[in-house]
């Protein structure tokens, strides 16, 4: 691993062992958020530490689940889309000295927002893709391939809306620009985040039977390894400024 990479782990490290109490309070909505969707009325399954939607029982689903398990994704959505915004700004309070409690306060009008309508139009596109792809030949290649893309150019769009108070089409812009430049970053970004939540996974499976066993690595993941993540995701983010390093 280069000095570069070494840097960005050591800032990550050094950031999330001193701060690690305010980073899990800012992230206890993530339970929530992994929970709501997974409480509703819906075909949903736990994986991973996340909550998915099985598409193939859409049909079986009437008007009124469909309404329900759209308003409960959105709320889910705009949790997690809060939640990240305050982890990043928690993290930019140490480089800026701004006021923590009055950043939150205005991140939840704008920030979370932004984020919220971008993760909404990801989420759309990868419903129109599943519905479109379904039984189609090579679907469990293409959706995958489709999936890893649209989340690949649009990895840095929470820290550049939080870190550069970019708007929603400029948060895009700037994120696809930075995943293009930086795609070794996201690569091992996604690979460390596999690798941590399948060790966890595993952990849960020989401690926990079924469905505990899912659940605890949903409160794992919501409270420790994301928040980590996100603080490494910004410090990535952040390298494009040389007064970061």
């Amino acid at each position: 691993m280069d000095d570069g990479f070494s840097r960005l782990f050591k800032y990550a490290n050094d950031f999330y062992s001193k701060r690690m109490g305010l980073v899990v309070i800012f992230s206890l909505p993530f339970v929530f958020a992994f929970l709501i969707p997974a409480l509703v009325p819906a075909p949903t399954y736990v994986a991973l530490g996340g909550v998915f939607l099985r598409t193939g029982s859409i049909p079986e689903l009437s008007l009124l689940d469909i309404l329900i398990t759209a308003v409960a994704y959105g709320l889910s959505v705009f949790v997690i889309a809060d939640t990240i915004v305050n982890v990043n700004i928690v993290v930019r309070s140490k480089r800026t000295l701004t006021d923590i409690q009055q950043d939150v306060t205005e991140g939840l009008g704008t920030y979370a927002m932004r984020i919220f309508y971008i993760y909404t139009l990801m989420l759309l596109l990868l419903f129109i893709a599943q519905l479109v792809l379904y039984e189609i030949p090579f679907q469990s290649i293409l959706y995958p391939l489709f999936s890893f893309v649209l989340s690949f150019l649009l990895f840095f769009v929470p820290t550049a809306v939080v870190i550069d108070n970019s708007d929603t089409p400029t948060a895009i812009r700037r994120s696809v620009s930075m995943a293009l430049r930086k795609p070794e970053m996201i690569l091992i970004w996604a690979v460390l985040l596999l690798l941590i939540t399948s060790i966890v996974t595993f952990f849960a499976q020989l401690v926990f039977s079924h469905p505990f066993s899912g659940y605890f690595v949903l409160l794992v993941n919501s409270l420790i390894v994301l928040p980590y993540m996100i603080v490494l995701q910004t410090q990535m983010y952040m390298e494009k400024y040389p007064l970061a390093r």
